[in-house]
């Protein structure tokens, strides 16, 4: 009598086993490689990640306290280059009256004694208007050959000379002059004040102007604009 085995039950017992072993050892693999990059991540990527975030907070924060700073330096700047054209406008209109008032009493001595008078007297942007009266045309030629001579005045004129006028029964010449006054350049911001430490204009103007270019401008303006009323 002949026995006869199935063996495919068996084979297929085998293969399912071999199978689910081979998923076992995947599955533990793959564990192990979770467990191993939790533990690069844990010991070296957080580190490096809590490192590189304490640095951007503390370049933020420097940063912050950098534009504070900046502003700060900016205000003061801004503060100190208006007081500065209001001092210089200050120094300025000092020194401008001291030339008038120069100027004046130049114009008093040039005048011939008894022989002329000023009645008029206008100085307006750098441009001077005498009128008077004088006993001759001789009289008014001299007086304007000793406004030529002045060395705060430039490009004299005769506008009008003529015997229009009778006072007292004496005919009189009235005469008007015009010309430029040359006053120097202010002296006071130019030189700097070095009892308080306050550098030259030029050298002001450059430090202003590395911090702030626009207030260097605005320095470089009002002096522009102070030299063109001479």
């Amino acid at each position: 009598m002949m026995i006869k085995i199935n063996l495919l039950p068996i084979e297929a017992f085998r293969q399912s086993a071999s199978g689910q072993l081979s998923v076992t050892i995947f599955a533990f693999v793959m564990v192990a490689l979770g467990i191993v990059l939790f533990l690069f991540k844990s010991t070296v990527m957080d580190t490096k990640v809590n490192k590189l975030t304490g640095e951007r907070d503390a370049l933020s924060t420097q940063l912050a306290s950098m534009k504070k700073e900046s502003e700060e330096a900016l205000r003061q700047t801004t503060q100190f280059t208006t007081q500065l054209i209001q001092a210089d406008a200050i120094a300025e209109l000092e020194e401008r009256r001291r030339d008038q008032t120069r100027l004046f009493n130049a114009l008093a001595g040039d005048v011939v004694n008894q022989a002329s008078w000023l009645t008029a007297l206008t100085h307006q942007k750098g441009v001077i208007t005498v009128r008077g009266m004088a006993t001759d045309h001789e009289v008014v030629a001299s007086f304007l050959d000793n406004l030529e001579k002045s060395p705060l005045l430039a490009d004299i004129d005769l506008i009008r000379a003529a015997r229009d006028t009778t006072i007292n029964s004496v005919s009189l010449v009235t005469f008007e002059i015009r010309g430029g006054t040359v006053f120097p350049a202010a002296s006071l911001m130019e030189q700097g004040l070095p009892d308080v430490d306050l550098p030259a204009r030029d050298e002001i103007t450059k430090l202003v102007s590395a911090a702030a270019p626009t207030l260097g401008e605005t320095l470089v303006k009002s002096r522009e604009e102070a030299t063109a009323s001479l």
